[in-house]
């Protein structure tokens, strides 16, 4: 019976079995879609985050497209600020000077120049010569008796201030230059209620490339070894010519090579009456070359020219022909020192020289006759302080006059001194005192002195 009872229930037990395996199944079965269901959404997902990435990677390239356009945009602002910058008055690079752009036009101007006061105290041993009493002038030193004339004297003059106006063009054949310049040096004024001056032309000129054309230095001059002095004048044996002319300048490596027509007058003594006097009646201009060389050892120049000298009116009628030659130089010494230097020699030197010795004579036969001439000067400037320094020049001139046509009253030498102290508290003001010393000798041994001391203040702008 116990048999039959544990086999009844081995059966209930396997049915049971089976039961709970159809229900697993079943279970499992009904389960399935929604297993399919929820990978169907993992992969739905997993599409959709990359379809987000990419949206984000799209964004981040659209952020730096417009972060680079704001970049651009910033740059055409700079632009467009620094060009209306340009297009307004700025300080220029050197003292005294303003550069500003021509709006619309590729133009650079340059405006500057200085405000000059000269205090001068002249003593003069045998008087003074009115007419320079401002500045020297090696010719107005008075030989003679001196009844008439007071041989102290003291005179504040601004007529040295200048102003000069420059452009700039760029163009296909180079830059076009202009430059205008004038200061109140002019015909005499007054010293009464406006002290008023007039004005006069200095310089007026256009280069092109290498061609230059209007009134500038002359080409026998070499404007850069000129010293520094607070006269107005300078050296006596200087070459101190500014004309109208026509120049080529041609570069090297070493310098370059001038070659010049420039504008000629003939300056003579008539032998017959003593009388001095310009002419312009010449038929041909001044010829003038120049080498500019400069090197390691300084800056050297020179230059030669050749003049037609003539008269041709109810005083003479005759024409002659002379040259000279004029060696320069700057020399650096010792930190910023240096020596500067002119030697000038012709027998047409003439009106060339300040010391202005007549080109030629007129002899008793109404022939004209060049004047054999020679000069110049030697100067060493020292810098004490890097805004305080010294200019020590000596200048000498001297004609080779025939007493025997001309007679033993006429200029025979020339001789000057300058020294002095120029401090500069900012780069824009010199102040200096000078001391001057002046002499002129005629062929009869007749001389004359000055002794001149001066203060002078010098604002560029």
């Amino acid at each position: 019976m116990r048999r039959k009872e544990e086999k009844r229930k081995g059966r209930r037990m396997t049915a049971r079995g089976v039961w709970w395996l159809v229900l697993l199944l079943m279970t499992v079965w009904g389960l399935m879609p929604v297993y399919a269901t929820h990978a169907t959404t993992l992969e739905e997902l997993k599409q959709q985050l990359e379809v987000l990435q990419q949206k984000v990677a799209e964004m981040e390239a659209q952020k730096a497209v417009e972060a680079q356009q704001a970049a651009e945009l910033e740059a055409q602002k700079a632009a467009a600020a620094k060009e209306a910058e340009a297009q307004m008055v700025t300080r220029g690079a050197g003292p005294g000077t303003f550069n500003f752009r021509l709006p619309g036009i590729d133009t650079d101007v340059r405006l500057g120049g200085y405000v000059k006061l000269d205090a001068v105290f002249s003593d003069v041993g045998a008087g003074t010569n009115s007419d320079f009493d401002r500045y020297f002038y090696p010719r107005s030193i008075y030989v003679g008796p001196s009844a008439d004339e007071p041989s102290e004297k003291l005179e504040f003059t601004a007529k040295q201030s200048r102003l000069y106006l420059k452009t700039r063009t760029g163009t296909a054949m180079g830059d076009l230059k202009v430059h205008v310049e004038g200061d109140v040096y002019g015909a005499p004024g007054n010293q009464r209620v406006s002290n008023s001056d007039s004005w006069r032309l200095r310089h007026a000129y256009g280069e092109l490339g290498n061609f230059m054309a209007g009134q500038n230095w002359s080409t026998f001059m070499n404007a850069g070894v000129l010293p520094e002095t607070m006269d107005f004048g300078g050296p006596a044996g200087q070459i101190f010519i500014r004309q109208a002319q026509v120049r080529w300048t041609q570069p090297f490596d070493w310098g370059n090579l001038q070659l010049a027509a420039e504008n000629p007058e003939t300056f003579v003594i008539d032998g017959r009456t003593g009388v001095s006097t310009s002419y312009d009646t010449e038929r041909a201009p001044d010829v003038v070359g120049r080498i500019n060389y400069n090197c390691d050892f300084g800056k050297f120049s020179l230059a030669l020219m050749g003049r037609e000298l003539r008269i041709d009116n109810d005083i003479a009628d005759d024409s002659t022909y002379g040259g000279a030659v004029s060696a320069a130089g700057l020399v650096p010494t010792f930190g910023k020192d240096d020596i500067r230097f002119m030697l000038n020699y012709g027998n047409a030197l003439g009106r060339y020289m300040y010391s202005n010795f007549e080109d030629a004579y007129i002899d008793e036969d109404g022939n004209l006759e060049a004047l054999e001439q020679w000069g110049g000067f030697v100067a060493y400037r020292h810098y004490w302080l890097d805004n305080l320094r010294s200019s020590l020049v000596y200048a000498y001139a001297e004609a080779d006059n025939d007493t025997d046509e001309v007679g033993d009253e006429v200029n025979k030498r020339f001789q000057s001194v300058h020294a002095n102290l120029v401090w500069s508290p900012v780069s824009q003001v010199n102040l200096g005192l000078e001391y001057l010393w002046g002499q002129r000798e005629l062929e009869n041994d007749d001389d004359g002195e000055l002794n001149r001391v001066q203060f002078s203040a010098q604002y560029l702008f």
